[in-house]
């Protein structure tokens, strides 16, 4: 998420800035008072473009196979819910399942 920080001379002009509206688009640009510097972990805001495209691209990925094969597991319990899928795919199963 890109983010910036901006030191004003006076206090009433960083008030000022944080409650005007920056742009027409009011989600566009987002202000708000920054934390005390001493509160900001600083090595965190240098982490190269490419280092967090690649981050991003590994949680895309991982979450897609996530997804994915929890689903086949999912759909397998699912036919077996019903009676009907029972008996498909346990037809051993059908003397108990018809008493």
């Amino acid at each position: 998420m890109p983010a910036s920080f901006v030191s004003f001379k006076s206090r009433w002009g960083a008030a000022v800035c944080a409650q005007t509206q920056q742009s027409r688009n009011p989600t566009l640009w987002l202000t708000e008072w920054a934390p005390e510097p001493r509160d900001v972990f600083w090595n965190n805001l240098a982490i190269p473009y490419v280092s967090l495209t690649i981050r991003k691209l590994i949680i895309a990925v991982s979450f897609f196979f996530l997804t994915f094969f929890f689903m086949i597991p999912i759909a397998f319990v699912q036919t077996l819910a019903s009676l009907d899928g029972i008996r498909k795919k346990a037809p051993f199963l059908k003397v108990i399942i018809d008493e």
